[in-house]
């Protein structure tokens, strides 16, 4: 699956340094992935919220989420955001 945004992870990795190596293991994760719908996701992202097109991925022993936007057909994972929030 492709990542698109990923300024927002380099931006959240220089902000949020304890964070880096649980952002950049996601990054792997979604990138290498070739999840063709919300339960291939969740099959391996089982803490994930959201549904449809928009979904928000709790990033380990922070309070980060990271918030996307994903097209399945196209395999391509926008992300929106990444900020703290409620696991």
């Amino acid at each position: 699956m492709k990542v698109v945004a990923i300024n927002k992870l380099t931006e959240a990795q220089s902000k949020y340094p304890a964070a880096q190596d649980y952002l950049k293991g996601w990054y792997q994760i979604v990138s290498r992935g070739d999840f063709s719908s919300e339960e291939d996701l969740r099959a391996t992202f089982g803490d994930m919220r959201g549904f449809n097109v928009a979904f928000r991925f709790p990033i380990p022993k922070t309070t980060l989420l990271v918030h996307t936007l994903i097209d399945f057909k196209a395999q391509v994972a926008l992300i929106e955001d990444i900020k703290p929030g409620n696991h």
